[in-house]
């Protein structure tokens, strides 16, 4: 099989946009989504590491972190975003994964409170289900 029909169709000059995005690489297996958060957040201009361990100590975001609570990151820094989930809440599929299986009870009433704050917080939730359709 060639590489551009596994890829799809050649993608022309205005089918894209390729943003210099700094790669920041996670430092334990826990913090992925703060490695992203961070990416984009110097990417939209000079980010401290202090103002942001800062930020992470204020929002009390330990080991334990949800999509919720990075939406409430960006809301910090003043990122207008909208947090577009399936779930407005803890989805209980992930209360057998190892990852959370520990701390999910005690998880599931903070996460589900930050959801149920997100409005009065300025944090746009809005539950969405994406339909993959082959046109």
């Amino acid at each position: 099989m060639r590489t551009e029909e596994a890829a799809g169709p050649q993608l022309e000059p205005g089918d894209f946009v390729q943003l210099p995005v700094p790669i920041i690489q996670q430092l334990y297996h826990w913090d992925c989504g703060l490695a992203c958060s961070k990416m984009v957040l110097r990417y939209l201009g000079p980010l401290d590491d202090g103002e942001f361990e800062s930020a992470l100590r204020e929002l009390r975001l330990t080991r334990s972190i949800w999509t919720i609570d990075l939406a409430y990151l960006m809301r910090h820094f003043g990122v207008r975003h909208r947090f577009c989930t399936q779930t407005l809440g803890v989805d209980k599929g992930y209360k057998n994964q190892s990852f959370y299986r520990k701390h999910f009870d005690t998880e599931e009433t903070r996460v589900n409170q930050l959801f149920a704050q997100a409005k009065a917080c300025k944090v746009l939730v809005e539950k969405w289900n994406v339909q993959h359709q082959h046109q």
